[in-house]
């Protein structure tokens, strides 16, 4: 296998295609290492949207459906997924946010039952010595 080695982003600055920007090898500049490979960025983009486009308005054999529709299904359904999920976690706050109020009345009144056994405990104290 030879060496792997990343096309470059050029800037055309001929004449016949000024700033146009093109893919090339990295030795572009030096003649004997070029492997020639060269492509204009806009041509290959188009070429990209293209495919983008056919593959979209394919046509599924099986089921004679358009793929574009099951993408727009597969949002729909996901958008359903994410606000059943999101009312799942808004329950499962509320719950938590009862079981914490709950907690909170038992600790006040367990706080109410010290103070009340140690004003009896006091008065009985007083009482006795009195």
């Amino acid at each position: 296998m030879g060496l792997r080695l990343y096309a470059i982003l050029y800037k055309s600055r001929t004449a016949s295609n000024p700033n146009r920007i093109f893919f090339g090898c990295p030795f572009f500049k030096v003649k004997e290492r070029c492997c020639r490979y060269f492509v204009w960025l806009d041509e290959h983009l188009k070429k990209i949207r293209v495919m983008e486009s056919e593959a979209l308005g394919a046509v599924d054999d099986v089921g004679g459906v358009d793929i574009e529709d099951h993408v727009v299904r597969s949002q729909e359904l996901e958008e359903k997924i994410q606000l059943v999920r999101s009312q799942e976690l808004e329950k499962k706050m509320k719950e938590l946010e009862r079981k914490l109020l709950c907690m909170e009345k038992e600790k006040k009144m367990s706080m109410w039952h010290i103070a009340l056994i140690s004003v009896v405990f006091v008065v009985a104290v007083c009482i006795l010595k009195w």
